[in-house]
C-alpha cells in the first residue's frame, strides 16, 4: 500500500515535469565558511531532478514495474531524519592506471529546512582542476549525492572516449530500472548495521565501440542505510579491461560524517578564540 501511495504522489509530479529538460546538472571539518554564496536563483527542483533521473521518458509502465534499487533510490525520503540546517561530508577517492590518483571532498550544504522537512542545499563537489559545479536544489527529500556521482561520471566516460554523456546516462538508469536490492550488513564504526547494497553493470549487453569497451564490465556499487544521515554510505565504481589486466580504474565516495551549522559556527568560534590566545 505505502509503494502505491508513493507511485500515486510520484505521477502527480511527474506531471509538472513533462515541461522541464534534463539539466546537466578542502579539509572538510575546518571549511566553515559563513560568507559562503547561497544563492537560490537558478535552483533545481531535487524532487523533479530525482523523478527524471529515475525513470525512462516518464512511462507510468516503468512506475507500475518499478525495481527496488528505483525506489531506493528515487522514491525513499533520505533526508528526513535530518531537521536543522547541516553539512553532510564526503570523501572521494580515485585509483587509476591511466590517470593522476587523488583524494578530495564532498559536502552536500543543507541550507535551510522548510515546514514540510524538504531541503535546500548547495554542493562542494571536489576542487581544482577536479571540481564539478552542480546548481543548488530546493524542495528537496531525497539526497542527490548518488545522481551527482552519476552525472560526474558520465561527462567522465564522455572526456576519455569521445562518447556521449547522455548515452552513458541512459544506460545507468535503463540498468537501475531493473535491479533489485540486497540485504546485507556493514561495519560503521564500532557496531554492524543493516544496509542495502544495489550492484549493477550497465554496459554488459551493450554494443560497445572499441574506445569505450574497456567500460563493458564497469561495475557500479551503491551501499545505503537508513542508519546514517543521508542514507547515502558509500558507492563506488570499478573498471578492469578485458584486453588488459594491468588497466584499472576505481572511484569511490563514502561518507564522513555530518555537523549541524550551528556546531560548524561554536567551532568555528572556539578555532578564532584559541588563535587569540
Amino acid at each position: 500500500m505505502n509503494i502505491i501511495n508513493k507511485s500515486i504522489s510520484l505521477v502527480s509530479l511527474i506531471c509538472v515535469s513533462l515541461i522541464l529538460i534534463f539539466l546537466n546538472i578542502s579539509h572538510p571539518w575546518a571549511n566553515s565558511n559563513e560568507n559562503e554564496l547561497e544563492d537560490f536563483s537558478n535552483a533545481e527542483n531535487a524532487e523533479e531532478k530525482r523523478i527524471k533521473w529515475g525513470t525512462e521518458e516518464f512511462k507510468l509502465e516503468l512506475i507500475k514495474e518499478m525495481s527496488s534499487a528505483n525506489i531506493a533510490l528515487f522514491i525513499e525520503e533520505h533526508l528526513k531524519s535530518i531537521k536543522e540546517p547541516s553539512r553532510i561530508y564526503y570523501k572521494f577517492q580515485k585509483e587509476s592506471t591511466r590517470e593522476d590518483n587523488f583524494i578530495g571532498n564532498v559536502v552536500l550544504n543543507i541550507v535551510k529546512v522548510d515546514e514540510d522537512n524538504t531541503k535546500h542545499i548547495t554542493f562542494r563537489y571536489l576542487k581544482g582542476r577536479n571540481k564539478v559545479r552542480f546548481p543548488p536544489q530546493i524542495g528537496a527529500k531525497g539526497n542527490p549525492v548518488f545522481m551527482l556521482f552519476f552525472e560526474r561520471d558520465s561527462r567522465d566516460m564522455q572526456r576519455l572516449t569521445g562518447g556521449n554523456a547522455l548515452f552513458f546516462r541512459s544506460r545507468i538508469r535503463h540498468t537501475i530500472a531493473a535491479t533489485e536490492i540486497n540485504d546485507i550488513n556493514i561495519q560503521f564504526g564500532n557496531e554492524k548495521i543493516s544496509a542495502k547494497e544495489i550492484s549493477f553493470q550497465p554496459f554488459t549487453e551493450t554494443e560497445l565501440k572499441n574506445r569505450v569497451s574497456r567500460y563493458k564490465t564497469k561495475k557500479f556499487v551503491i551501499i545505503m542505510s537508513d542508519e546514517i544521515p543521508g542514507y547515502i554510505y558509500k558507492i563506488q565504481t570499478f573498471i578492469k579491461d578485458l584486453e588488459d589486466p594491468d588497466d584499472m580504474v576505481k572511484e569511490t565516495l563514502q561518507f564522513q560524517g555530518i555537523r549541524t551549522n550551528k556546531e560548524l559556527r561554536e567551532e568555528y568560534k572556539k578555532r578564532k578564540e584559541k588563535d587569540k590566545s
